[in-house]
């Protein structure tokens, strides 16, 4: 990868700043600075002269704004979100070489950023909501659970357990494979289990239209379905729905104000790659072999 350690650079300090200003900014990232990170990574693309190169670097990046578009207008992840993710995908189509471990190659190393940041990502809201959930608990408020998500989230615990039995009598995994994978399974049941009552009482604000930000999700699970249905009321508020809800008359609406942020976690993961390495080579060593 030509201009290696100067793609690193430019995308560490882009993702660093975007990281500020999703902490410190209420999670809004300019779009200036993700548009120049995008418009950065196509210049070192085509710089390549290489037709092969191109088309492959454009064509990894161009699934990534596709999966990360879903993703966005479902109102799982931000748009700015869904543009560092394609600016890493051609910035750094290969891993950067680390400073202690090897070099791996062989997949898009934007797929080895969005597996870290995702498990560093169900860690953090683990950490942030289930503590102060259990405390509340303890202290006796009622827990809004929903029956059916704690089900199968007992079900998917189970199936895991199944699973790694019949696993390790296949292939060897590591400690370090079994922990991580235990630690996910574990943490990302118990947010599921407890969905219900994370988002209402840490996420959902009922706010009016007035407060309401571009990119800012609506809980339409929180509203009359009829009345969801007879106005088509859309989860992504782009400033359109914003100006339909302001003609509703309705004076406050449930909205996501306070989601977790996303970008601190792929900042580690970077930080992690250029340390130590690609990241999949640690979890699923068989992947390189």
């Amino acid at each position: 990868m030509e201009f290696g350690g100067l793609r690193f650079l430019i995308c560490f300090a882009g993702c660093a700043a975007a990281t500020y200003y999703d902490l410190f900014n209420r999670r809004n990232v300019p779009t200036w600075l993700s548009y120049s990170l995008v418009g950065i990574g196509v210049v070192f693309t085509v710089a390549t002269l290489n037709v092969s190169t191109i088309l492959y670097n454009l064509s990894v990046a161009a699934a990534v704004f596709l999966i990360g578009y879903l993703l966005y207008i479902t109102g799982q992840i931000g748009g700015a979100d869904v543009l560092l993710f394609v600016s890493i995908a051609l910035l750094l189509p290969e891993a950067p070489s680390p400073l202690f471990g090897e070099t791996l190659t062989g997949f898009p190393f934007v797929l080895s950023v969005f597996i870290l940041s995702g498990i560093l990502g169900v860690f953090g809201v683990f950490l942030k909501y289930i503590p102060p959930t259990l405390y509340s608990f303890i202290r006796g408020e009622k827990l809004n659970l929903n029956r059916t998500t704690a089900v199968l989230s007992f079900i998917t615990l189970l199936l895991y357990v199944m699973l790694l039995y019949s696993l390790t009598s296949i292939v060897e995994l590591t400690q370090l494979q079994l922990g991580v994978f235990t630690a996910v399974i574990i943490c990302a049941t118990c947010i599921f289990a407890l969905k219900e009552h994370i988002t209402e009482r840490y996420m959902i604000r009922m706010v009016g239209v007035d407060e309401i930000e571009e990119e800012d999700i609506l809980a339409v699970e929180k509203m009359n379905p009829e009345f969801v249905r007879k106005h088509k009321l859309q989860k992504l508020l782009t400033p359109a729905e914003i100006e339909k809800l302001r003609k509703l008359g309705r004076r406050k609406f449930p909205v996501y104000k306070e989601m977790p942020v996303f970008m601190p976690y792929v900042l580690l993961a970077l930080l992690f790659s250029i340390l130590f390495g690609d990241p999949l080579g640690y979890l699923f060593p068989i992947l390189f072999q």
